[in-house]
């Protein structure tokens, strides 16, 4: 704070100490007077420029070792009240009742001086002036604005030069409540501080600068004097910018968490409640979101024919938009499909669908099989998707479905072809993944690989499919060892009788 807004700060205090027979006392560390009002003047009989950082505020006890005590228990207990004979600089003296305290981070202390001549009197003004001066104590953190009671700034302290970026000297004489309010909430601040007698921690927002904007909370009080009379308000002011900046991100958060999960419950009823049963091989599914929601999708479903059609599909990145993408994909093919069984038409149709409504970095793999569960064979196309595998029970050995078309939603009018007709036996294992599976990596980057898949189906062969699923699961989580998944994870697992 300037020196020359300490001088107005302590001059507007005095103006409310003059009829208590008491002045205020600004000392640094060392005991030097940095400040002297008309109030010192009157009681000490000293002008300013022949006392502020020249005199001592051990000189203005009668006695100096009581004055040199004085700043002693200051220094270590940063509070002191006593009883001193003081003396004028003019000459003479008086008893006098003193209350310093260190007055914050500034190295300074304040003290109020009481003139107990009239003892009285002056036994009624000391426990008005305490109260006040502990008050103001206790509150020196915050900013503090005193105004006159029209609202005309008299005092303006350094925690209020922080938060309206001013210095003090600029701030006095201006309307406070222009300052701290909207010009629409000014009328009934005034109307409620008139009814009142105070405002009670009102919050303001304001902007300053170009597109700042601050959050206040306010609290207005009318003081009087040790006679009862209003002197002026006080006004304390507190940024809660960043508190409203949280609350409001918290609000924001919980809106869409909200949010998710509605989206989330769609998804799910997207979703099958349970793979179909079908005399001619047991069924399994499960997936595993990295988010609320994601952009991995299963579906069975049965065209015209009466044939299971299986379909699993992965979108770029995961989340919202990669699930709204998915959805809408899932609800394309579902209409085509009781259309046409021509995958190849069915794939160059959905693709051109997906390519006009989906956005320019959006993509979808997908692998679609129409299984004919008499005959247990499936025609199949595979847009981009990874390889399903296929267990030989009998021979022991894999075989993997490759692409046989780019990915769906990137180019427009792209052909897509059937894959050679897989034909299963007794035994056989088909399992359809998304990539979230086999590179799903540990704390060191490590990825699950499809080896470890193999060796599970190998392994687990005889067991139903659920508990093969189950443990795929389970070993993905095991490898990855804590690390949070990146992707989702999806797999869904045929085991045919």
């Amino acid at each position: 704070m300037s020196t020359n807004s300490t001088a107005a700060s302590l001059e507007h205090v005095s103006q409310l100490l003059r009829d208590v027979s008491s002045c205020l006392l600004l000392v640094d560390a060392k005991g030097t007077l940095v400040a002297w009002t008309k109030e010192n003047e009157r009681m000490f009989g000293a002008a300013a420029e022949n006392t502020v950082n020249s005199v001592n505020v051990v000189d203005l006890f009668a006695t100096r070792s009581e004055g040199e005590e004085l700043l002693s228990k200051l220094g270590q207990a940063g509070h002191v009240e006593t009883t001193a004979d003081m003396v004028k600089l003019s000459g003479g003296g008086f008893p006098a009742k003193l209350i310093f305290s260190a007055a914050g981070s500034n190295d300074r202390c304040l003290g109020i001086v009481t003139d107990v001549s009239d003892r009285e009197q002056a036994r009624e003004n000391f426990n008005y002036l305490k109260v006040y001066l502990d008050t103001v104590l206790e509150i020196s953190g915050d900013a503090i604005i005193t105004s006159d009671l029209d609202g005309v700034i008299m005092m303006f302290n350094e925690g209020a030069e922080a938060i309206f970026r001013r210095e003090a000297l600029d701030a006095l004489g201006e309307d406070m409540f222009a300052l701290l309010f909207s010009k629409d909430d000014i009328p009934e601040v005034k109307a409620d501080l008139q009814h009142e007698g105070h405002i009670r921690d009102r919050e303001s927002k304001l902007v300053m600068g170009e597109n700042d904007e601050v959050f206040l909370e306010v609290t207005i009080s009318r003081t009087r004097d040790a006679r009862g009379k209003e002197t002026a308000m006080v006004a304390l002011i507190r940024d809660i910018t960043t508190r409203k900046r949280l609350e409001e991100e918290r609000l924001q958060n919980e809106r869409v968490q909200h949010e998710m999960r509605i989206a989330r419950g769609v998804q799910l009823t997207m979703l099958p409640d349970r793979p179909p049963k079908v005399d001619a091989a047991d069924i399994a599914a499960r997936i595993e979101f990295c988010d609320d929601i994601g952009g991995d999708l299963f579906d069975f479903s049965h065209p015209r024919s009466g044939k299971l059609a299986v379909s699993i599909g992965d979108v770029s990145a995961h989340g919202v938009g990669p699930a709204i993408v998915m959805s809408s994909a899932k609800a394309m093919m579902n209409t085509l499909e009781q259309y046409t069984e021509d995958l190849e038409h069915m794939f160059f149709l959905l693709n051109n669908l997906l390519e006009k409504t989906t956005e320019d970095d959006r993509f979808i793999t997908m692998f679609y099989g129409l299984i004919d569960l008499d005959r247990k064979t499936m025609e199949y196309v595979n847009a981009g998707h990874d390889a399903p595998i296929i267990y030989r029970a009998a021979k022991g050995v894999f075989e993997e479905l490759q692409s046989t078309g780019m990915l769906l939603g990137v180019l427009p009018s792209e052909r897509f072809r059937l894959g050679d007709t897989a034909r299963f036996n007794s035994g056989d294992l088909l399992l359809l993944t998304t990539d979230g599976i086999w590179e799903a990596a540990d704390p060191e980057g490590g990825a699950f690989g499809k080896t470890r898949v193999f060796d599970i189906l190998r392994e687990m062969q005889d067991q139903p499919c659920q508990a093969i699923l189950d443990a795929l699961f389970r070993r993905v989580k095991e490898h990855c060892a804590g690390q949070r998944a990146a992707d989702d994870q999806t797999a869904v697992l045929f085991k045919f009788r």
